[in-house]
């Protein structure tokens, strides 16, 4: 079995697609690969594919003895507008119909097409280093991939634009770490069009899958209408159709609601040291761990008689009560009752689990639900801060904290080492790459 590259084509959308396959592979099969990578062919049962102005009839026969060799240009398109063949002793065909009317005529004698742009996608987009590049200020990664197809286009579009770069590096450091080190503009070319190739391939398996699945489904279902595995496959896919409207719906008008949501902590001081609290109205009791309140310099306060154990989402051990503890906001005290908790009842994001360690928890203090309505506090969420009620009349708010302001582990971003989080995306993306090519 030996493998060649040819290049599959829909001139209605422009889109192509150049990929390696086995020359035994089936012409039935490879329209099948074409349906799956091709925009606009899903579901449509009346395509043919062309080959040099000739539709390739004969399914069953494999790309080899259809005389499919190493390079070549196979058109996808409907059977009605696929090409007759020529008359003997005819000369050149024309495509003008088949490509919509923009493709230059035929030489007289030779009947040979450029098809190079529809190897790009686009008649605008040239197969050559001039290739016109399509950019805006501020594009994103995504719609600059899209905009130039030709592995030229989006290489040239790369190495001139830092920022596209960086964002490549983000989302695949692998493959940009790999162009970083190309030998040459032209390696750098091979190494993207490689990548693309092995990616739509990987679609194309996944998408030609399913097709077959649905096929084999819906053959059972029309031998047998009350086949239970084919209605639970068909009432399963309708399901996934529901979700994905429903999600399309809430991206395109309520897309606040796709976005990660800072928890509420506000700026506090316990004897002089400074502390986030997580401000919780669903926490029963206002809680601190046990190395919070050896910091504040307050541990020897805690009545072990209150020890036990918390039972609810967790369970965790109670190490006693501190009766109480004046919690500084600002320039106001508030007397408060505190439960300390062990650390380990505590959630952490923190890898290091050591007694040294400095890295604040998810929950140092928990300003729970009996302290709030102690204090009258209201939660306002439109201003963005808590507010106390000192006296009638008299009120006094304090700011919820913003992202800068948190570390990491309490779900902001001070202290993001942008260089570690890459290198580990990219250990992970790499570890992840080794182990399918493994399997």
């Amino acid at each position: 079995m030996s493998e060649i590259t040819i290049t599959l084509c829909n001139p209605t959308t422009g889109q192509s697609e150049s990929l390696p396959v086995s020359n035994n592979l089936k012409v039935s099969e490879l329209l099948d690969w074409s349906k799956a990578l091709l925009g606009g062919l899903e579901g449509n049962n009346n395509l043919a594919l062309v080959k040099d102005g000739k539709p390739l009839s004969v399914s069953h026969l494999t790309l080899s003895q259809a005389g499919i060799h190493n390079g070549d240009l196979i058109v996808v398109t409907t059977r009605s507008q696929a090409p007759a063949p020529p008359p003997r002793g005819g000369g050149g065909l024309d495509f003008s119909s088949l490509l919509g009317g923009n493709a230059a005529p035929s030489s007289a004698t030779g009947g040979n097409i450029d098809f190079s742009n529809l190897l790009l996608g686009s008649a605008s987009a040239p197969a050559n280093e001039n290739t016109k590049i399509t950019y805006y200020p501020g594009m994103p990664l995504s719609d600059a991939i899209v905009s130039n197809p030709h592995p030229k286009a989006i290489v040239k579009l790369l190495r001139d634009n830092s920022n596209l770069f960086k964002e490549l590096n983000y989302y695949n450091p692998i493959l940009a770490s790999k162009m970083k080190n190309a030998q040459s503009y032209e390696a750098a070319v091979e190494i993207w069009r490689e990548d693309r190739v092995k990616g739509s391939i990987s679609s194309a398996t996944k998408v030609t899958q399913v097709f077959h699945e649905e096929k084999k489904f819906t053959d059972k279902l029309n031998s047998n209408p009350n086949d239970v595995e084919a209605k639970e496959y068909f009432a399963k896919k309708k399901r996934k159709e529901e979700v994905q409207k429903q999600y399309e719906q809430v991206m395109q008008e309520y897309p606040e609601s796709m976005g990660r949501v800072l928890m509420l902590y506000i700026d506090a001081k316990i004897n002089d040291h400074t502390i986030q609290a997580f401000v919780d109205s669903g926490a029963q009791s206002t809680i601190m761990s046990k190395k919070c309140a050896q910091k504040c310099g307050i541990f020897d306060l805690v009545d072990t008689r209150f020890e036990g154990y918390a039972v609810g989402v967790g369970t965790g051990k109670i190490l006693g009560r501190i009766h109480l503890v004046q919690l500084q906001i600002g320039h106001v005290y508030f007397p408060c009752s505190v439960t300390v908790m062990d650390d380990s009842a505590l959630p952490t994001t923190s890898s290091s689990s050591g007694d040294d360690d400095v890295k604040p928890k998810d929950m140092d203090f928990l300003l729970g639900l009996d302290m709030l309505k102690r204090h009258t506090c209201c939660i306002d969420l439109e201003k963005g801060n808590l507010k106390f009620r000192l006296a009638p009349g008299k009120d006094f708010e304090t700011p919820f904290l913003h992202e800068k302001d948190l570390d990491q582990s309490k779900g902001g971003t001070k202290g993001f080492n942008a260089e570690k989080a890459n290198n580990d995306l990219k250990k992970a993306q790499k570890e992840h790459a080794e182990k399918m090519d493994e399997d």
